[in-house]
């Protein structure tokens, strides 16, 4: 007996047909009941049923039919709708507002696919898959929905810090490739750490470099706000910074990274020295005491010294400054020899502003980075010896 089968091509295509078919039906029946609320609406200002006559007197407000039929976005794809006009007084939903082209869920939706690496001129093809071919999208209607970046970055950069004390603040400038290819602008970072330990984000904006003039116009912006002297700062080698703290923040510790330092001194020896020089580095900067650490950075610069005079002197530059951490409670040590808390942020934040290649908007880049860090920020844990701040506080004062 000849057994038969069902064409499977067929079926797959009936399948996708029926798909569509309840595709269309969801937002048919969507759109019905978002008809009947704005109706309703309607209904409860003019206070009578349609047809009916008004209760003691004429009537100030009458119904004056629809306006012409729209489409709404919404999770479910594009939805049509007619607004109800009134004669007597404005018809404004509480629901709708008269201008909505989308539902706020979606602007949250955009917002997010750009911060995980979704371009401008790739979210129209993308969302289109999904909310169909009559959703009116475009480049330019999402550079406008994530222009609310920009009032909410203004809005952080203006507040006031009078009740804010950072203890320890971190600085550093991060390169991303940020405006036209033939500049070399630079992010300036500053991350505290309150009496509690927790991290935040103090301030971030954009310059030319990482001049004096650069990091003071942001801790002068800050000071000017409320911001009170952290009791130590924590930053790589660069001048500027350090002239900048010590005209804004004059009571304020410094202590240099060590990371930093590493580098710098490794880049002034051969590649077979290296390791050894590295050993020596780490031997210093985890000392017990701040005289075993300058025995040890004596005795290192002295081996160097008659080969490569320029890393031992690299070696002996700004001892104090690099040795500062010594006066603060040791438990903190870890997180206060080196920038790290702004190198660990910046990590993640490279991942996402990689996939651009190139910012060309110095704007655009810094509410991109805000946004980026104010979602990592949410799994930013405590200092390292958080409980010992308030000691630092005491030795401070």
């Amino acid at each position: 007996m000849k057994k038969s089968y069902p064409n499977v091509a067929h079926l797959a295509n009936a399948q996708v047909d029926r798909i569509a078919e309840l595709e269309a039906l969801c937002r048919s029946k969507i759109g019905e009941v978002l008809q009947a609320y704005l109706d309703s609406e309607a209904d409860e200002l003019v206070q009578r049923a349609r047809y009916a006559r008004a209760a003691g007197g004429m009537p100030t407000l009458y119904r004056n039919g629809h306006d012409p039929e729209r489409s709404v976005i919404t999770g479910a794809g594009a939805i049509s709708i007619r607004r109800p006009r009134l004669r007597g007084a404005p018809f404004e939903s509480a629901v709708l507002p008269k201008h909505a082209r989308r539902l706020p869920s979606l602007d949250r939706t955009f917002h997010k696919l750009w911060l995980e690496g979704l371009s401008q001129r790739d979210f129209e093809p993308a969302l289109r898959a999904l909310l169909g071919e009559s959703a009116p999208l475009s480049a330019s209607t999402i550079a406008r929905v994530n222009g609310q970046f920009r009032s909410e970055f203004d809005a952080w950069k203006s507040r006031r810090l009078d009740h804010e004390h950072y203890v320890y603040v971190w600085a550093d400038g991060v390169h991303l490739g940020v405006g036209p290819a033939d500049e070399r602008r630079v992010i300036l970072v500053v991350i505290g750490a309150d009496a509690q330990g927790e991290k935040h984000l103090v301030a971030l904006d954009e310059a030319m470099s990482e001049s004096e003039v650069s990091w003071q116009e942001i801790l002068h912006d800050l000071k000017s706000r409320g911001l009170r002297a952290p009791c130590l700062a924590v930053a790589d080698g660069a001048n500027g910074f350090w002239a900048a703290l010590a005209a804004e923040y004059p009571e304020a510790a410094q202590q240099r990274c060590w990371l930093h330092k590493i580098r710098n001194v490794l880049d002034k020896v051969p590649e077979k020295l290296k390791p050894d020089v590295h050993r020596q580095l780490r031997e210093i900067y985890t000392a017990l005491t701040r005289g075993e650490a300058t025995s040890k950075i004596e005795s290192l610069a002295l081996s160097l010294s008659k080969d490569y005079p320029k890393a031992a002197a690299c070696v002996r530059d700004d001892i104090d400054r690099m040795l500062a951490y010594f006066a603060f409670p040791k438990a903190s040590w870890k997180s206060l020899r080196t920038s790290n808390p702004i190198e660990s942020v910046f990590s993640s934040v490279r991942i996402r502003t990689n996939v651009a290649k190139r910012l060309r908007s110095g704007a655009s880049a810094l509410y991109l980075v805000f946004k980026l860090i104010e979602r990592l920020s949410m799994t930013w844990r405590r200092i390292d010896g958080y409980k010992t701040i308030a000691l630092a506080q005491e030795k401070a004062a």
